[in-house]
């Protein structure tokens, strides 16, 4: 009760007095319990420096009263009273004191994006603490280090500084410097896409911490970390509850920047949820607390936030209002690349989302050049993403070739660079592993002195174990060897398979393309040798022959692309009446001997997600193939229909039909029905295969069987998403 009335006495007395001789830390930590910032900003705006007694004193002072100015959002302010400090001190330093002058600096100038600067800032703190030898604040010097490298982009440095710092100093860490350790490496296994590792070791750190009984400002600190992973695995109703707790401890310690950042984050998990108008109020409510501390770069984020909520709603006028307020804001600002590329390519899904793909490519455009190649990659594939799409809406399908495969290139080199992030972590894990090894092994030792007088009975058991082991091992070693032969007899077999069907694909390829080279070889010399003459009917001929030759080049090359690793399709959402409207056209327009009848039942769903260019092939190919393979007076049927989860093709044709014993190999490379010689223009075997691998890219269904008309059926089943 008499602590309180001093606290009241010496806080009244800090409003009614234009200077306070602060003398000691005991009345500057008073100040740090005032309820709000603007309080404890207008107390310290009251002291005289020269009041101050010693050294803990005055960097108490001046780093309390730094941070303050930094949570109003007075940044530049904060930083060079401390550099003033620095430079001209009010007291002659040790080297603790010295060390906590540099890295509330480092902290200050970390926080507001001054990297470099912090870089340098912070090797003069970590000197400083290990001339101290203090391990507690050497700890937060080393974690502020390793916390820059992440924050621009060296994420295994950042983990290298720590397990270097853990293994050099493992003895002397307290659970409270584990807890700091532990909360980093979450941090960065973040970054490395290591999403449940993280989640694992920040949870670590918050059962330290709740042990330990930690400040709020740093249980929410672990709470807004845990929600930030729950978000990056898709948690993102566990991620609100965890930012929500985050936030009621940010509203006790009355930290406006902190507040700011767990509203924001709550109105993106809102997002994530479909809760828009709830988004909408916390994103409303962020950039009030921004605005008062005047911090715009955030103000600008959490509008960001605001749009895509607006933009979920429905309400697209209002999300292009902000984010063009935003980006009139950005385009006078320097670096700040991710919230940069954020902004410019939601303007440019909004752009198409309105139908205006030229705008969306110009916002895209200028979204892909932010940054470097070694920052912003999932973002720079987006950006080529939306330019893919606004070139396909354009038409302009030779840029659109050319930007997806920048957007190929892009995603090889991330698949790579995640391997060998991949690798990096198991070496790390690996590493791990080994020290716990090694650490059970001393255990081990330790308890083996201990118990001495059962020195005997735990040598029986070492031996066992051992004996148990060597037998494991021995085991282990026989079925792996085992599960290799084993092995090596199945790739021995499936490589003879594949050279067979080898052997015989080429041999079907060079009876085709010899074939019709023989027969315009021998027309040439006959005419040379005047056997017949050189009449346009047997130029006609030879030509005949060079177009099939020609034709079957195409089909090989087409195949070939299409089973290539790396093509990928051009899919989009088709509108399935016009797509069909366009296939009667085309269908109707062409010259046949046959009847050919088309038609469509009532779509139930009336869009596909497919690549319209490849779908037409298959419609193609099915019909040149019908049109090839059936008598003149015959009859082709093509029918569309679209169900709830396919869009489905049926062609149709009479006789002759394929025997069932064949209609299984039908789509295989080259294959041809033996004895259906009863056409004049008979097929290379390829037209089948190219419509199965488009199918198949499409993740979709074909089957044949026999025809209600006589001939051959081909069904095609495409899934719509």
């Amino acid at each position: 009760m008499l602590s309180r009335l001093w606290l009241f006495c010496f806080l009244a007395l800090l409003t009614t007095t234009t200077h306070v001789n602060a003398k000691s830390i005991a009345e500057l930590k008073a100040i740090q319990k005032l309820p709000n910032n603007k309080l404890k900003l207008r107390a310290f705006e009251q002291i005289d420096p020269t009041s101050l007694t010693d050294q803990i004193a005055a960097c108490e002072y001046y780093v309390s009263y730094s941070k303050a100015l930094s949570n109003e959002g007075r940044s530049e302010e904060a930083k060079q009273r401390l550099l003033n400090e620095i430079n001209s001190p009010s007291f002659d330093y040790n080297h603790r004191w010295t060390a906590r002058l540099y890295k509330d600096l480092a902290d200050i100038q970390y926080h507001n994006y001054d990297y470099e600067d912090a870089r340098e800032t912070i090797k003069k703190a970590i000197y400083h603490y290990e001339k101290s030898g203090n391990i507690e604040f050497l700890t937060h010097g080393i974690v502020r280090q390793a916390s820059i490298e992440l924050r621009t982009s060296h994420y295994l440095k950042g983990i290298n500084i720590i397990k270097t710092y853990q293994k050099e100093y493992q003895s002397w860490l307290t659970e409270k410097d584990l807890s700091s350790l532990f909360y980093f490496y979450g941090r960065a296994y973040d970054h490395l896409g290591e999403f449940q590792t993280a989640l694992e070791f920040k949870i670590k750190a918050f059962e330290i911490d709740k042990k330990l009984n930690a400040a709020d400002k740093k249980m929410a600190n672990n709470l807004f970390g845990i929600a930030d992973s729950y978000n990056k695995i898709g948690e993102h109703q566990l991620s609100y509850n965890k930012f929500l707790e985050a936030l009621a401890l940010d509203r006790k310690s009355d930290n406006k920047q902190d507040i700011g950042h767990s509203l924001a984050k709550l109105s993106y998990q809102s997002y994530k949820l479909k809760l828009f108008d709830l988004g909408i109020e916390h994103a409303e409510e962020a950039i009030s607390v921004f605005r008062y501390i005047k911090h715009q770069r955030n103000i600008a984020w959490s509008k960001h936030n605001l749009a895509l909520n607006y933009a979920g709603k429905g309400e697209l006028r209002k999300a292009i209002i902000l984010e063009e307020e935003n980006y009139s804001f950005l385009n006078k600002t320097k670096k700040d690349y991710q919230l940069k590329t954020s902004v410019w390519n939601h303007l440019a899904e909004l752009s198409l989302v309105i139908d205006n793909p030229k705008k969306a490519l110009s916002y895209a455009k200028q979204a892909f050049e932010f940054g470097d190649v070694d920052t912003l990659k999932d973002r720079r594939q987006a950006s080529l993403s939306i330019m893919h799409r606004a070139y396909s809406i354009m038409k302009d399908f030779e840029n659109g070739y050319l930007v997806q495969n920048k957007l190929l290139e892009l995603q090889s080199i991330e698949h790579k660079e995640n391997y060998a992030n991949r690798l990096a972590f198991l070496k790390n894990t690996i590493e791990a592993k080994e020290k716990e090894q090694k650490l059970a092994e001393k255990e081990q030792e330790n308890l083996l002195i201990s118990n001495a007088l059962a020195q005997q009975q735990n040598q029986q058991m070492v031996f066992i174990i051992l004996f148990i082991v060597f037998v494991s091992f021995t085991m282990i070693i026989y079925i792996k060897i085992r599960q290799n032969r084993v092995l090596e007899q199945q790739q021995r077999l499936h490589l003879n398979k594949l050279l067979e069907q080898r052997n015989q694909l080429f041999s079907q390829i060079a009876h085709d393309l010899s074939n019709p080279v023989t027969v315009a070889s021998l027309h040439i010399e006959a005419m040379q040798h005047e056997i017949i003459e050189c009449k346009p009917e047997n130029l006609s001929k030879i030509s005949e022959k060079l177009t099939d030759l020609n034709h079957l080049v195409k089909d090989l090359a087409g195949l070939a692309k299409l089973e290539t690793a790396n093509f990928t399709l051009s899919t989009q959402q088709t509108d399935l009446n016009k797509f069909v409207s366009d296939i009667h056209d085309e269908l109707a327009t062409q010259t046949t001997e046959q009847k050919l009848t088309l038609g469509a039942n009532k779509f139930n769903e009336t869009f596909a997600h497919i690549d319209p260019l490849r779908v037409k092939q298959i419609i193609a190919n099915l019909y040149s193939n019908a049109k090839k393979y059936t008598h003149k007076d015959g009859e082709i049927d093509v029918h569309f229909a679209a169900c709830e989860r396919y869009f489905k093709i049926i062609v149709q044709d009479s006789a002759p039909s394929v025997p069932k014993e064949h209609l299984g190999q039908i789509f295989d490379h080259l294959f041809r029905v033996p004895n259906m010689s009863n056409t004049e223009t008979p097929g290379h075997g390829i037209g089948l295969s190219i419509v199965k691998q488009i199918v198949d890219l499409h993740q979709g269904e074909i089957n044949a069987s026999e025809s209600e008309l006589g001939g051959l059926k081909i069904e095609v089943d495409l899934p719509l998403k």
